[in-house]
């Protein structure tokens, strides 16, 4: 009767044991998957920031492009400038414009911009206007008037208002992910720089 007792206490002991293996097998495994997903998380969060820190490349010459020496006719659409003087329409719902939505869209014309570790960014300049010509209230989004000025009575020497112009760019990179990222600018504010942000795939 002893042996038969001690025989069933091993038996337990034993089926104890391999539970327990059993869930620590199971918590090593779910520990290799955390750290293994953490790794993967961790690399494409270093892969965005790169891209979007390639995107001030395409800034850089926006702001040249605009408000630099030689800088454009605002007024109408140049090509090798990547410049639109009005919003293209066939803006995805993130705003990215048509011709940014894939490499194939981008026009030929268009410069490329190598920004170095095998990161490639494309970009366009729009005006907020609804059509090439005239910088006006009716054709434009403009920068604000002061207080006299939309009281009807601007002070001398005001300057005049301004078109905000948004830069929109696509940067590609080795992992084959594209990150998009969006500038406003301005040449009534001081460094012409309104608004930065980051679009969502």
């Amino acid at each position: 009767m002893t042996y038969v007792r001690h025989a069933h206490e091993r038996g337990i002991v034993l089926l104890v044991a391999m539970l327990v293996a059993v869930a620590l097998a199971l918590a090593g495994m779910g520990l290799v998957r955390a750290v293994a997903t953490d790794a993967t998380i961790g690399a494409n969060l270093a892969a965005r920031q790169r891209a979007t820190l390639a995107a001030s490349t395409a800034v850089e010459q926006a702001i040249a492009t605009l408000f630099g020496a030689g800088a454009i006719d605002p007024l109408r659409d140049e090509a090798t400038r990547n410049y639109f003087a009005a919003r293209q329409t066939g803006e995805d719902a993130r705003g990215v414009p048509a011709v940014l939505q894939s490499t194939a869209s981008y026009p030929a014309a268009f410069v490329v911009l190598d920004a170095g570790d095998g990161y490639v960014v494309r970009h366009v300049i729009e005006r907020s206007c609804i059509a090439p010509g005239d910088a006006s209230v009716a054709n434009c989004t403009l920068s604000p008037p002061s207080v006299e000025a939309a009281a009807g009575a601007p002070p001398p020497g005001e300057p005049p208002r301004t078109p905000f112009y948004r830069v929109t760019m696509r940067v590609d990179g080795p992992a084959a992910a594209a990150t998009f990222v969006q500038v406003m600018l301005s040449s009534a504010q001081p460094g012409y720089r309104l608004a930065w942000r980051s679009l969502d795939e």
